[in-house]
């Protein structure tokens, strides 16, 4: 879990924007293409349909920070653009490629609070005597978690605010990792009541 410390860290640097994450190198479909449950989304892949638009119009990571990192030769991966990007499938994508730019747990830790994120525990799923069949298999994953009211500071609805009823709890981004370390997919949910 986040300590006060991180989040006091955070709140400092934002006050002129100053806050960074240094990156192993800019991800991109080629050097890194997107995976679902550590399986290469291609046109064979059972989840081509949900996600081809979108790793067109995220074809590295770049793509997915707001316009003024666009051209910069060291861009800031902290500034996602959550408004273009939102919160379901385009953040899995997105979050996908900024995991594979920042390739530390620590670092990916760290975007997540930035972000406002509890990050939950990294936990291995699978035993330690699994032997995975493929390199990038997941056996191991990490939550993060937006309260409902993060959630739909991001993401309003005018239902909602409407009625007052809202069904979804929270919101909740899921990072699989292989036996590596490396994050081999990334999923959204929005639980509900």
């Amino acid at each position: 879990m986040s300590d006060s410390n991180t989040e006091d860290t955070w709140a400092y640097c934002r006050t002129d924007d100053s806050c960074e994450i240094a990156y192993h190198h800019l991800a991109n479909q080629d050097t890194d293409p997107f995976l679902f449950l550590g399986k290469v989304v291609d046109q064979g892949h059972p989840q081509w349909k949900r996600y081809r638009k979108l790793l067109r119009r995220y074809p590295d990571v770049v793509s997915c920070l707001v316009e003024s990192e666009h051209e910069k030769e060291e861009p800031n991966l902290l500034k996602l653009d959550w408004e273009e990007v939102g919160t379901g499938s385009g953040a899995e994508v997105c979050v996908f490629r900024i995991a594979r730019s920042l390739s530390s747990l620590d670092k990916i830790t760290a975007w997540l609070e930035y972000h406002s994120f509890r990050v939950g525990s990294y936990d291995r799923y699978r035993s330690e005597k699994f032997i995975p069949r493929w390199e990038t298999q997941p056996v191991s994953n990490m939550g993060a978690y937006w309260s409902l009211d993060q959630y739909r500071e991001k993401n309003p609805s005018l239902i909602v605010a409407l009625t007052g009823i809202d069904l979804i709890q929270g919101y909740e981004l899921i990072l699989g990792f292989s036996e590596n370390g490396q994050v081999v997919g990334a999923s959204s949910v929005t639980p509900t009541k």
